[in-house]
């Protein structure tokens, strides 16, 4: 079995998206405030995770119920996206799958409407992002306030849950190590962590993303979490990594190319339905 945490065998998370100076100093606050950077819930505690229907999320969910026994509220957030009946999909497959599989430890998902980017303005957005002034930029900048407003969503949602008695204090997320996109990084989770603690006058709430939490020596990539909950039958072609709309995974999008190849690297049949040929070459998205 796979060790998910505390291994000492996770290479660094040396993304370029990463800010090193800033991360010392968020590090340090956290330290100073409480003791401690983060740290994983005790088995059993209730805790929320921000789901989408991909491969990551679905895998890190099966990991926090599986490996470390937590009660799990996860919330989706219905923000108009273009795949968003195959999201939608994917996670009622996987909502009606953990309440038969985990009936004590998972909880019904939560579904949220919540327009990000904003309908009004979501065009000029898409057109800033195809700016030439800068490719590289826009293109790790993207939509700028997406993962944040999901996240702060995610704890306006488990700190509702107070009113029913369930203290949730930590938000997990998936992030793998090869997202190269701002708002993806541990400097935006430690910014973001550092926001909701202060909002709400409380230092104990978390942001975590196992596959890039340093302080874990975790950093992995999709593989090895895809592995893992392969090797324990969680059906995960049943999840969504396109982003595009149709019926089938495109196959040649950013999200089908990651897929692919994790499927390629851990040596495991992909079920995924795809409408292109897999090309092996790496996109520029990640050079």
């Amino acid at each position: 079995m796979i060790k998910i945490i505390n291994t000492g065998t996770g290479h660094l998370n040396n993304r370029r998206v990463e800010n090193r100076g800033l991360l010392k100093s968020l590090n340090n606050i956290f330290r100073t405030q409480r003791s401690y950077i983060v740290k994983m819930p005790k088995k059993g505690m209730p805790v929320t995770l921000c789901l989408s229907g991909g491969i990551d999320s679905v895998s890190q969910l099966f990991i926090l119920l599986n490996e470390f026994k937590l009660n799990v509220y996860p919330i989706f957030l219905d923000r108009k996206q273009t795949n968003r009946d195959k999201e939608i999909k994917s996670v009622k497959f996987f909502d009606n799958y953990f309440s038969k599989r985990f009936p004590k430890l998972y909880h019904k998902v939560k579904f949220v409407s919540l327009e990000t980017p904003a309908k009004e303005y979501k065009n000029d957005l898409r057109a800033t992002k195809e700016l030439k002034d800068n490719p590289l930029m826009r293109r790790d900048i993207s939509y700028p306030s997406r993962n944040p407003i999901i996240y702060l969503t995610a704890m306006e949602y488990a700190y509702s849950l107070q009113s029913k008695g369930i203290k949730i204090k930590t938000i997990f997320g998936a992030f793998p190590n090869s997202d190269y996109l701002y708002h993806s990084s541990l400097t935006a989770l430690r910014s973001l962590n550092l926001l909701i603690c202060h909002i709400t006058n409380d230092w104990s709430w978390q942001v975590i993303s196992i596959p890039i939490e340093e302080e874990f020596d975790n950093c992995y990539d999709k593989e090895i979490y895809m592995k893992y909950c392969l090797e324990k039958d969680v059906p995960l072609h049943k999840s969504r990594s396109c982003p595009k709309g149709g019926e089938n995974h495109c196959g040649i999008c950013i999200g089908c190319w990651d897929r692919r190849n994790a499927f390629k690297q851990i040596k495991i049949k992909d079920k995924t339905v795809y409408d292109s040929p897999f090309n092996e070459e790496i996109p520029s998205a990640y050079l």
